[in-house]
């Protein structure tokens, strides 16, 4: 009778120390941190116009001077202090919180400071996109294809301006509620935090409220419809609409506390000034950015119905409700794409995964679907090194591949060095675009007969 003998024990490698998995993290690189390198090397170190492309408008001159003079004066003005055609009219500058970081920006380092932070938000916005992407379980690779055309169509905002903020800050929170309607996570509280500053930043802020708003009616109707997670929808409305509340009292730290929302209020309420800016016109679809738009749009409403189907009405809404704005004002057209481009990832995910099994294993399709669930760890976490990257790219670059000054073929800059002082002295009567270069290269002796400020009205305009 043969004796049985005990199969060895497989060795249990241990699992290595905490410290040594978080400097693992802090430091190892990750494909995450390559994807936003490549944005920017991409975006502003391999085109003819590198970092300048975010100075092509006038905006970023007055916002520059609007925060010079909160930092002379220590002060943020309710009153008009730039024109003698409204002297001391009403006007809170509501974006008054990165009026001042740019002007210390331009302060210490010249322009290059302004265009290094607009750059950094713009590929901080994309790689948002991804991550908001890939938390919603979308495939590697479509998530990156689709972010890149996202990148396209975005870019008809891609200035140093204060809108940036509302659109990096958008894409983080759609990440986070993407993110949490897969699994609860506690980063949905930071939510409130981030109103906090977006509140002082820009008043987009409250394209935050339309959004919660929408995803709360939508958990209400899968809520009603009694679907097969009827009870989680439920749990969502009530969650979200707790955390839209925290938001809004979030708002209201700011210098004119209410009467800020007031104000935004009027703005939009102001449809005939509006009608005179091009960018709260109708998109026209003949410039790359509205085509690249314009694709997003047909794939997100598109995949409504089979959303409907699926009773997926937290989808549904934003997706409808943006689409609508989108349609009516240019402006908008961003925002559907940053809300519509994960839910659409998500969506045509299931379709590619669908296909891809019917392939064979050594199949084309079949290895990039190995390779794509092979880096998805990677593209879901981020190191260091893209810090000390932007660091080192800040010092190291060449002065040749920053602006000094705004482009001469779009700004009077030959008049101005030659007839600054004059210019300041007289009544000089021009457009906003330059009016508003000129408060920032003469400040503050600079007057105009208007800028590009909302506070002349609708007559003025």
């Amino acid at each position: 009778m043969g004796v049985a003998t005990a199969e060895p024990l497989a060795a249990v490698e241990p699992a290595p120390p905490r410290r040594l998995r978080l400097s693992h993290r802090l430091w190892g690189p990750t494909l995450c941190d390559l994807f936003f390198l490549a944005v920017i090397g991409w975006s502003f170190l391999t085109s003819q116009t590198g970092w300048s492309q975010l100075l092509l408008d006038g905006d970023t001159g007055l916002h520059i001077a609007i925060g010079n003079f909160i930092l002379d004066h220590h002060t943020v003005p309710s009153t008009d202090p730039f024109s003698f055609t409204r002297p001391n009219a009403p006007w809170p500058a509501v974006e008054w919180g990165t009026e001042v970081i740019f002007s210390s920006l331009n302060r210490a380092w010249g322009l290059k400071g302004v265009v290094f932070l607009s750059g950094i938000a713009i590929a901080l916005l994309i790689t948002a996109m991804l991550r908001s992407a890939l938390s919603s379980r979308s495939d590697s690779f479509l998530a990156i294809v689709l972010v890149l055309l996202a990148n396209n169509a975005l870019f008809l905002h891609f200035h140093a301006r204060p809108h940036l903020f509302t659109l990096l800050f958008l894409a983080v929170s759609a990440w986070i509620v993407n993110r949490d309607s897969v699994q609860r996570t506690r980063w949905i509280w930071l939510l409130p935090a981030l109103t906090l500053f977006w509140a002082n930043l820009h008043p987009g802020f409250v394209i935050l409220f339309a959004y919660l708003g929408l995803v709360i009616a939508g958990s209400a109707l899968e809520w009603a419809a009694h679907g097969d997670h009827a009870a989680r929808s439920r749990a969502s409305a009530l969650r979200y609409t707790g955390v839209a509340a925290a938001c809004f009292a979030a708002s209201l730290v700011n210098p004119f506390g209410y009467k800020l929302h007031l104000e935004i209020l009027s703005y939009f309420r102001a449809s005939g000034m509006t009608d005179f800016i091009a960018e709260f016109q109708a998109p026209t679809f003949r410039s790359d950015p509205q085509l690249f738009y314009m694709l997003f749009l047909f794939l997100g409403l598109g995949i409504c119905g089979l959303l409907i189907r699926k009773k997926r009405f937290a989808d549904v809404l934003p997706l409808l409700v943006f689409a609508y704005a989108s349609l009516i004002s240019v402006r908008h057209s961003t925002v559907f794409v940053i809300i519509a481009m994960p839910i659409v990832a998500r969506e045509l995910t299931g379709y590619w995964e669908a296909w891809a099994a019917n392939r064979g294993r050594n199949s084309t399709v079949a290895v990039m679907k190995q390779i794509s669930t092979a880096g998805r760890p990677s593209l879901m976490r981020n190191s260091v090194w893209p810090v000390l990257a932007m660091l080192a790219l800040f010092l190291l670059l060449p002065a040749s591949y920053w602006p000094s000054g705004f482009d001469d073929r779009l700004f009077p800059v030959k008049m101005v060095q030659r007839h600054g002082p004059e210019l300041a002295s007289e009544r000089l009567f021009t457009h906003d675009q330059w009016a508003d270069y000129l408060l920032y290269v003469n400040y503050p002796r600079q007057r105009v007969f208007y800028d590009d400020r909302s506070l002349y009205g609708e007559r003025m305009f």
